[in-house]
């Protein structure tokens, strides 16, 4: 009776830590993404709530190539996170985030904000859809952006739609091809992009390993033109972020769980068994 009563308890635990698991996965809630920042500067900033995540650029020089952003799990890839939700690089998928880009006073620089996948914070191997300021007004068109262990890919522009401070950015992502098709809308909550480019078959290029979202704000000089400089404050805004297609897969997975819980079970009732005498000898003692 007391093994009986082991198990039950042990089996009921684990099934409330697997529907905390469940529970605790919302890729919606932007207070359960990462903060990242590569390398950290401290006039770059970010906060997030429930229904928007806001990366911040101070009035001052921040150097060229930094960035501030989130990501969806806690760390360096996949493999090396306790928390957030991955894409399976074996099924497609096709993600769209909303964005707001506002400007204080008369801010100097190149300043942009980027949305992509890939299988590492830093970006090493990646692709995404970006937008560049310069001077606080968008620059030129959407652009996509893209490495390969960490070689920076063509970044092409994607015609026909001019860059706008608000708007749609899409990706998304075939696993029978590895393509990586970006895009963009200048329409918030679009379902479809105005304009899109792919970068054909990078994710065969990569390491195979499960995907990760993310977002961000980044100083860049390019083409003779300055680094954001300050002069000014700039807020990017991100919110509605959604799964037009495919699924997100929570991290630690459910399966993972179970395992581990059935393991935990298995411990916890095995019991090692009595020889035929001390069995006996128990017996005799209860006479």
């Amino acid at each position: 009776m007391r093994s009986a009563r082991l198990l039950i308890f042990t089996l009921t635990a684990l099934g409330f830590s697997l529907g905390g698991v469940k529970a605790d996965f919302n890729f919606s809630d932007f207070t359960q993404w990462s903060p990242v920042a590569d390398p950290p500067n401290g006039n770059f900033s970010s906060a997030a709530s429930t229904s928007m995540a806001t990366l911040s650029a101070a009035d001052a020089a921040i150097p060229a190539g930094v960035d501030i952003g989130f990501q969806s799990v806690d760390g360096p890839t996949v493999a090396q996170s306790s928390r957030g939700f991955k894409f399976d690089p074996q099924s497609d998928f096709s993600l769209a985030i909303d964005y707001s880009f506002s400007f204080s006073n008369n801010p100097v620089g190149l300043l942009g904000i980027g949305f992509g996948i890939g299988e590492d914070g830093t970006g090493q191997n990646s692709a995404g859809v970006a937008l560049a300021t310069l001077n606080g007004s968008p620059y030129l068109f959407f652009g996509g952006a893209a490495r390969v262990n960490d070689n920076e890919q063509l970044l092409p522009l994607l015609p026909l739609t001019a860059a706008t401070t608000q708007g749609t950015l899409f990706v998304s992502y075939q696993a029978s091809s590895g393509n990586v098709q970006v895009g963009a809308s200048g329409i918030t909550n679009a379902n479809a992009p105005q304009t899109s480019g792919v970068f054909a078959a990078i994710q065969n290029q990569w390491q195979g390993e499960d995907l990760l979202a993310s977002f961000f704000l980044r100083s860049e000089s390019q083409n003779g033109l300055p680094a954001w400089q300050g002069g000014g404050t700039a807020d990017a805004v991100f919110s509605n972020f959604r799964i037009l297609s495919g699924n997100a897969i929570a991290v630690p997975e459910p399966s993972g769980m179970l395992a581990v819980g059935l393991a935990m079970v298995m411990a916890f009732t095995r019991r090692p068994r009595r020889s035929y005498a001390s069995r006996t000898a128990a017996a005799t003692n209860l006479l």
